[in-house]
């Protein structure tokens, strides 16, 4: 069976222009996709909702939940047409749907399985985040995320490194997001004791030195 070598997953707030409901920020994506094309061979690319998921989501009225599949499966679409054009052999995997064996079944054919935060029929909100980590858990791989800040931020400094938990209250983030941000993500990090890096992935040329394995942003290390 296919195993991932690699997991990232491309925040909301990088792919989209969040403070505009179903706005995409298509340069960037295309940028991030034209950087992990190299790396494309056991792959694991996690999305998140960003203007789309999140805004509906974030709504109160009897087809939130209606809305927040569809707005997810739209973008998911857009990302996949985007990895299509780029020759890249992508699959779509639903949050709800996530296992251990539909990843490597996808790999198997060639694929790169494309996860991304869902929403179930219960209305249970399924995190890209928690995705992240499943899977980097899973594998031992090092779960890397691309956000819209520089890295892990103390008194507007980013911090190089982190091998223990922090006062998470002292965190900053750009970002708003209904599943947490920047402190739940730390927080699932090391609950699940995963290696995580926490890095810009609007900025040109980060998602590939991620990939490639290079100190960018913040390092996460849990794992003894």
């Amino acid at each position: 069976m296919g195993k991932p070598s690699r997991v990232i997953k491309l925040g909301g707030s990088v792919i989209t222009c969040k403070s505009v409901p179903y706005c995409l920020d298509v340069q960037v994506i295309r940028q991030c996709i034209g950087e992990l094309s190299s790396f494309a061979e056991g792959l694991v690319l996690v999305h998140g909702g960003g203007s789309f998921g999140h805004y509906e989501a974030s709504r109160s009225n009897n087809v939130r939940i209606t809305l927040t599949a569809a707005s997810m499966q739209e973008l998911n679409a857009y990302i996949l047409r985007e990895m299509a054009l780029k020759g890249i052999k992508a699959f779509p995997l639903p949050g709800r749907f996530y296992s251990k064996e539909t990843i490597e079944t996808i790999l198997d054919y060639g694929h790169v399985p494309v996860l991304y935060g869902d929403i179930k029929q219960n209305g249970e909100i399924v995190s890209g985040d928690d995705l992240t980590v499943l899977v980097a858990k899973e594998y031992s791989l090092t779960a890397l995320f691309a956000t819209d800040v520089d890295g892990v931020l103390l008194g507007n400094r980013v911090v190089n490194e982190i091998s223990s938990p922090i006062k998470l209250d002292t965190l900053a983030s750009k970002s708003l997001d209904i599943t947490g941000g920047m402190q739940r993500k730390i927080e699932k990090i090391f609950q699940h004791k995963v290696d995580a890096v926490i890095f810009n992935g609007k900025k040109k040329g980060n998602v590939y030195n991620a990939l490639h394995g290079e100190r960018i942003g913040t390092f996460i290390k849990v794992r003894k």
